[in-house]
């Protein structure tokens, strides 16, 4: 299957606690939210990065939560924290292996409880001519001595196709999801994902999303049965400076939700040109409202 490159552009994104620590990561990297959305000028000069998050309580700021980022010399990202200050049971420690210092082909990815420092789960990612054929998956069970052992296929061709099939310990089919990445006629490219639950494998939700030809999130659009969320996202173009060179940088300002304005966003940056501090205003009662503030100390290597 064709290997997504995605440009590490977009703010690193909110989890959802629960499902996080449920779920863990997805299973093909593509889907890795975290990893391809750092909102950084120019990721090759970072080493790593820490964004706390914190909500307001009347003006006193609270710690929310936490993540951490961090690349090695050939700019691949081997680390990924997040740590829940309201929920220890919902952080996670990510540690990722790549098959060669220089590639995106990954050899194992190990995901640790901060809390205990036991493993959550384990997976060995067998490769093919173009990209990922099957991952070897050992989940650990929480209070409970064995683990869960299963694996994930995929198949698709050298395109726009990929499906992946996640099997049980009993080798039958618990779920498969369906991708397609399409390149429109305007330079913007569109991600749909298929979900497909149960015996008869019906269609269980629809994902899609529209990037624009610097693929940055445009639109996203979920369809369950019954629902659809549309969400739209809307930039701001500023000029910043890489190795002496002048360029347009689209900053993610605000964040429509079915037609409504849902949130927006006020940044202060460091010389870099990177954000160091975030606010987040959201949509009360038909006025903006401060929400939330992401600090971010950024590591760079010179």
């Amino acid at each position: 299957m064709k290997t997504i490159r995605h440009t590490l552009v977009i703010a690193v994104c909110l989890m959802a606690n629960t499902a996080f620590s449920q779920n863990y990561i997805p299973f093909y990297p593509a889907d890795w939210a975290f990893k391809n959305e750092a909102d950084l000028v120019d990721f090759s000069q970072v080493k790593s990065v820490t964004a706390k998050h914190l909500t307001l309580d009347g003006n006193e700021e609270k710690l929310a939560y936490q993540t951490y980022l961090a690349w090695n010399n050939t700019y691949q990202l081997t680390e990924y924290q997040f740590m829940d200050y309201n929920n220890s049971n919902a952080g996670v420690n990510i540690t990722i292996n790549y098959a060669n210092p220089h590639g995106n082909a990954l050899k194992s990815v190990e995901i640790i409880n901060p809390k205990t420092i036991k493993p959550l789960e384990e997976r060995e990612y067998t490769n093919g001519s173009f990209d990922v054929e099957k991952i070897s998956v050992k989940r650990h069970l929480p209070n409970e001595s064995n683990s869960n052992i299963f694996e994930v296929k995929y198949e698709g061709n050298d395109d726009d196709y990929t499906q992946e099939t996640v099997y049980t310990s009993e080798k039958t089919i618990k779920q498969q999801t369906k991708r397609w990445y399409k390149r429109k006629d305007n330079g913007s490219y569109q991600l749909i994902k298929k979900r497909y639950l149960g015996k008869e494998f019906t269609p269980h939700q629809t994902d899609s999303t529209v990037l624009n030809e610097n693929q940055k999130k445009l639109a996203h659009y979920i369809i369950n049965p019954g629902k659809v969320t549309q969400t739209i996202y809307k930039y701001r173009t500023r000029k910043v400076e890489i190795a002496g060179n002048e360029y347009d940088y689209q900053q993610l300002e605000r964040i429509v939700q079915n037609g409504k304005d849902s949130e927006r966003y006020e940044y202060e940056y460091d010389s870099k040109g990177n954000w160091i501090i975030r606010n987040t205003y959201k949509m009360k009662n038909a006025r903006w409202e401060f929400a939330d503030i992401t600090r971010r100390e950024i590591e760079y290597r010179n």
